[in-house]
């Protein structure tokens, strides 16, 4: 992860902004939060955890890239996810915390996670490391990888019934 003070601040101010739009729950709150995910598309695009205490107001604690010397970097991000995406979602289960807990355990795990790698060290793995540090391990989904051995393996169990 970025280690700096500026990509911290800038998270803080994102979620500052969030909130005075009233598109976050008071986060001191000890609240039911649902969990989902959401990718940009079906394989390889980039993957969010997503939050909500209402399923009115979504918002996001995905990671942010930056390539600094050829290496991929990573940071906090967050926004606002618009309900009509709600289709699109994942759903991942339901914890019962404050925000500041669940954004705290974001943060955590991405200064535990390494450089980025789109191939084996990526959102999806973000998102599956995530659901374990907030308890909610039973949710992980496949990586990328898993889903392509997964598809090699049926196109060569395919070819050798032919």
């Amino acid at each position: 992860m970025l280690d700096t003070e500026d990509y911290l601040k800038k998270y803080t101010e994102q979620l500052i902004e969030l909130y005075d739009e009233g598109l976050l729950p008071d986060l001191n709150l000890e609240q039911e939060y649902t969990v989902y995910s959401i990718r940009e598309s079906e394989f390889g695009g980039h993957k969010s955890i997503v939050l909500t205490t209402d399923d009115e107001y979504f918002f996001t604690v995905e990671l942010g890239f930056r390539e600094v010397n050829g290496k991929k970097h990573i940071y906090p991000v967050t926004k606002a996810i618009d309900k009509s995406l709600k289709a699109k979602m994942e759903y991942l289960g339901k914890k019962v915390t404050t925000g500041y807990a669940l954004i705290g355990n974001a943060i955590a795990v991405m200064q535990q996670f390494g450089s980025y790698f789109k191939s084996c060290n990526n959102c999806q793995d973000y998102c599956n490391m995530y659901m374990e540090a907030i308890g909610l391990k039973e949710a992980q989904t496949l990586t990328d990888v898993d889903e392509l051995v997964r598809l090699v393996s049926m196109i060569l169990a395919f070819l050798a019934m032919r």
